[in-house]
């Protein structure tokens, strides 16, 4: 799954403008993320009309950068992220960016974005969600 990151000077009313202006567009948003370090804002959005989102925000003048994100299942347990992880790491993939979409009792959906989502693919494709 693909999701838009956008960086941009933070300032009150930056998620409203943003969400605002996708919906106007009738992009909807399925995940959204957003940090600010210092002045600076880092806002991660994952939406349906993926690419009718990152045309509107381009034009809009927001600095929009795609990315790739795998979804990969897992288990509700103490030490499964950590497994995860670990079979990564063990095959050489980085992981640059993690993050919950979905968890019940059993089991989470985590988006995953890596250094090579080939050998991610590779390595979890008995996880991989869609």
């Amino acid at each position: 799954m693909k999701s838009m990151v956008i960086i941009q000077h933070s300032h009150p009313g930056l998620v409203a403008e943003v969400t605002g202006l996708l919906a106007s567009h009738d992009v909807n948003i399925i995940d959204f993320d957003g940090k600010v370090f210092g002045d600076t804002a880092i806002i991660s959005i994952q939406a349906e009309n993926y690419q009718r989102g990152y045309r509107v925000l381009s034009e809009a003048g927001y600095h929009v950068f795609a990315n790739e994100t795998l979804l990969v299942r897992i288990e509700q347990a103490p030490g499964a992220l950590a497994r995860l992880s670990q079979q990564l790491a063990s095959a050489g993939v980085d992981v640059r960016g993690l993050h919950f979409v979905n968890k019940d009792a059993r089991a989470g959906i985590v988006a995953l974005e890596t250094s090579s989502h080939k050998i991610a693919r590779e390595v979890l494709k008995d996880q991989l969600v869609g």
